[in-house]
């Protein structure tokens, strides 16, 4: 599995990674500036790599503005950073820290990582920065401090602001972010990037509940969404594609024809047989919605629902509950989430919520109520005639 990655920074920064990633089955594309606002110009190019990798917040933040880059990171300025560049000045430059104006794009860190030191640095020498300020203002702090003698050095987060200070006579120093940090940050996102490819390249089964010209000619339209059609009968239509591209076609909302009575299984394994048994478990689930998917942890779910179903049940408390009741994981799990939501309820309330019968519904609390996971508390009087409803209270063990 291939991966191909940008790597947006200064030319110095780019070629660090070059030279310190020389995995087989990543290829770098570096895109070097000389200011970091530069990026912003740099973001449409980026759009077809697996991830792009940022210098710095920065960068970073410019290129979002410009472009939706999922997979993207940047190299965090933390304490080590900062007390390596803090060290740096006093071992090698010989510069007490009280004469240091210091730029920071959070500048909480610092009091953090001197307090246990007997230093003073006025909260005048130190400027918290973000990227959308005007940079001649950061090169005028350092300048200002530096003539009334407040100050000896700079210390910048902002390599354009140090070459400039250097270039107009002025002593300055660039944080110091330590190679091996850098290329741990950068080898943490590689790890990210393979297992969302991984993840991505998953099969993925769909199963529609009916062979009609309308499902076949929308399915045809989608280009059988990046896959190929495996069957079409009396059962159904069924295609083979992968997970990305399924995912990318719900969230374009191309999976139904619209409008359609159709209903489609969804199904992601690992393995084409996995997927084609997790396809079929999503199509038949007792559900009204038009659209289930059940994923490669055998958890149902739904485009507009995010808290998933287990069909495998691993969780000791939804286990413990079915002993309690006999009832299934699927039917446990609806409850909990209803429970999150309403910890008071009427039968009526719950039928509406699971979209049963009544007789079901009233069968599901009998069962919770001999196992004391739901008592009853009172009373709701009926807007019409009719007996008053009964209020009950879940007693639901905690996680």
């Amino acid at each position: 599995m291939s991966i191909h990655i940008a790597v947006v920074g200064s030319p110095a920064f780019i070629q660090h990674i070059v030279n310190g990633s020389s995995l087989p089955d990543v290829r770098i594309e570096g895109f070097p500036y000389d200011d970091p606002r530069e990026a912003k110009d740099i973001a449409h190019q980026l759009h077809f790599f697996d991830g792009v990798f940022f210098s710095g917040s920065f960068p970073y933040t410019y290129a979002m503005e410009k472009a939706n880059l999922p997979y993207a990171h940047h190299v965090v300025q933390d304490d080590v950073v900062l007390l390596t560049s803090l060290l740096y000045m006093t071992l090698t430059q010989h510069v007490e820290l009280e004469h240091l104006s210091i730029d920071l794009v959070d500048s909480s860190r610092l009091a953090s990582v001197l307090e246990p030191f007997p230093t003073r640095i006025s909260q005048s020498q130190v400027k918290q920065i973000h990227p959308n300020m005007n940079f001649e203002d950061l090169i005028a702090f350092h300048k200002q401090l530096q003539e009334n003698g407040t100050t000896r050095f700079a210390l910048t987060s902002v390599e354009q602001i140090h070459r400039r200070l250097r270039t107009d006579g002025y002593r300055s120093q660039l944080m110091i972010e330590p190679k091996e940090r850098i290329l741990h940050h950068f080898n943490d996102f590689l790890q990210q990037i393979r297992l969302q490819k991984s993840n991505q390249s998953q099969f993925a089964i769909l199963q529609y509940s009916n062979s009609s010209e309308e499902t076949l000619a929308h399915v045809s339209d989608q280009q059988f969404f990046g896959g190929k059609l495996l069957q079409s009968n009396e059962e159904g239509v069924t295609i083979l594609s992968n997970k990305g591209k399924i995912e990318t076609a719900i969230s374009n909302g191309v999976v139904l024809p619209n409008p359609s009575s159709v209903h489609v299984g969804i199904g992601y394994g690992s393995d084409y047989q996995r997927a084609l048994d997790h396809a079929r478990l999503a199509l038949y689930a007792e559900s009204e919605r038009q659209m289930r998917i059940v994923d490669d942890s055998k958890r149902l779910m739904f485009s507009d629902q995010p808290s998933p179903i287990h069909y495998r049940v691993t969780q000791t408390r939804v286990y413990d509950m079915m002993k309690q009741t006999g009832m299934s994981p699927t039917n446990i799990e609806k409850l909990i989430h209803f429970s999150r939501d309403q910890l008071e309820f009427t039968a009526k309330e719950l039928t509406d919520y699971l979209q049963v019968t009544r007789r079901t519904t009233e069968r599901l609390i009998k069962k919770l109520v001999d196992a004391k996971l739901v008592h009853p508390i009172g009373e709701e009087m009926s807007y019409s005639q009719g007996r008053p409803r009964t209020v009950y209270k879940f007693q639901f063990p905690v996680d």
